[in-house]
């Protein structure tokens, strides 16, 4: 019985043996062998370029997100007028740039205004005060310099009055100062005369650009420019509105100062019955019209007093000078609450000193001393009970502008002491103080306790009144 136990015994630990033996080979067997995973592929690397167009130009592509490495070209192309000077983002000066990404990179181009001549002076446009007209190119208005005067008279004028006219007129500018650029054009008694002027006049204005009209009516053409130099002769229709307020019997431009010419010699004056100082600040010079200076056909009185007539114009140039733009306040109106001044004072000053001049180049001259031109214009004055400062254009007794304002000028002169006062003090402030603050610099006086004072000084007797007076 025992014998049998232990065989049973060993057989079963043998078969157990063979079982879990037999049980951990199929399980072996069964689990996937253990292999080493290659490395990781890297990851890829991308970058964006940004590229904004600018100003004056397009670009051929506004960029995007590229794969490290990649090279992207990228034109650059300006607008007309403009032109390619380079890159923001990058040191290349070239039109077409080629970059090759490592890294986020934004671009863009850079575009510049072409410097513009438009009129072929040599200035470009930023840099020319006047960018149309290619005569000049610095705006010279308030500024005493070396600019050209130009002469024009009409071919009917006998040369002595044109060598008197020039010679006048250069002396002037001598005296008050060369404040050109000047054009000086003098009409005869021909209209064939002056017509053929006017076509000099209006070819110069085409090529420069200047014009008269409003916005939409310029620039000149011959046929319109001519109209309005010569208006009535030569019609209207094109410029209808410009001289509704024109009596075609006065006419305008050269066939005014031509019936002034006329009416002259019709009428044996002695000097000429015409001149005046037009303009222009807009254009960046000066223009005189003159009608026929008779006065310089033979030397004597006549011929002294049409240089003091000359004077008086020229003199207007400095005084306008002084008056260089609007941008502190109105320069055209005139009164004693202005940048200019009342009437008195603008005509009483050029008539002083184109007197007053005159006599003091030349102590052979052939007029009148000054104490006896300022009791001649003391004498003129036509009207009683009026006011210096009545004397405005509205008034009957405008023209006592000049025969008051002369005087006038002579008495604030006098109270300083200084015959350039004027000159020197007063008319180099205008502009930054206005009328009536220059006026108290230069004097010591207010316009109103000046006025008061002439009330006083009107009632001495003439030979007081003189003695103020220089004696030339």
């Amino acid at each position: 019985m025992m014998k049998k136990l232990s065989f049973s015994f060993l057989t079963f630990i043998v078969f157990s043996f063979i079982l879990i033996f037999s049980c951990s080979t199929e399980e072996e067997d069964t689990i996937a062998p253990a292999v080493q995973s290659p490395q990781s592929e890297q990851r890829v690397k991308q970058y964006t370029l940004t590229v904004t167009s600018a100003e004056g130009g397009t670009v051929s592509t506004e960029g995007g997100t590229y794969v490290e490495g990649t090279q992207i070209t990228i034109t650059a192309s300006a607008n007309e007028g403009y032109r390619f000077t380079g890159w923001e983002g990058n040191s290349s000066t070239s039109e077409s740039l080629t970059v090759t990404l490592s890294s986020n990179q934004t671009l863009q181009p850079i575009f510049e205004l072409l410097p513009v001549d438009s009129d072929g002076d040599g200035v470009t446009d930023s840099n020319d005060a006047w960018p149309l007209d290619p005569s000049m190119s610095e705006n010279l208005w308030g500024i005493i310099n070396e600019g050209e005067t130009e002469f024009f008279f009409a071919n009917d004028i006998p040369d002595k009055i044109i060598q008197g006219t020039k010679a006048s007129f250069l002396e002037a500018i001598d005296e008050f100062g060369n404040w050109g650029p000047t054009e000086l054009w003098v009409s005869g008694t021909s209209f064939e005369a002056i017509e053929e002027m006017a076509d000099v006049y209006c070819a110069r204005r085409i090529e420069r650009f200047q014009c008269e009209f409003g916005e939409n009516d310029c620039p000149y053409t011959l046929s319109s420019c001519k109209q309005y130099a010569l208006y009535p002769q030569f019609g209207s229709d094109l410029i209808t509105s410009y001289v509704e307020n024109i009596n075609p019997e006065e006419g305008r431009g050269f066939e005014y100062y031509r019936k002034k010419s006329v009416m002259t010699v019709e009428n044996n004056y002695g000097t000429g019955w015409g001149k005046s100082l037009n303009g222009k600040r807009e254009w960046g010079f000066k223009i005189f019209n003159f009608s026929l200076p008779v006065g310089f056909s033979e030397p004597g009185y006549y011929y002294d007093y049409e240089k003091v007539n000359v004077f008086y114009e020229y003199f207007h140039a400095l005084q306008e000078s002084a008056l260089p733009d609007d941008a502190l306040g109105n320069t055209y109106e005139f009164g004693e609450d202005t940048r200019r001044g009342p009437h008195w004072f603008y005509s009483g000053a050029s008539t002083y000193y184109a007197e007053y001049a005159v006599r003091k180049r030349d102590s052979n001259h052939n007029l009148n001393s000054l104490k006896e031109r300022i009791e001649q214009q003391f004498g003129y004055a036509m009207c009683e009970d009026v006011k210096l400062s009545d004397l405005t254009p509205e008034s009957d007794c405008f023209l006592m502008k000049f025969y008051w304002g002369m005087p006038a000028i002579g008495y604030l002169l006098n109270r300083v002491n200084n015959q350039n006062a004027i000159v020197e003090t007063f008319y180099p402030n205008i502009y930054k103080l206005g009328f009536q603050a220059a006026f108290e610099l230069t004097f010591g006086i207010k316009v109103e306790e000046f006025y008061s004072e002439w009330e006083i000084y009107l009632n001495l007797p003439m030979e007081e009144r003189l003695e103020i007076i220089p004696n030339i």
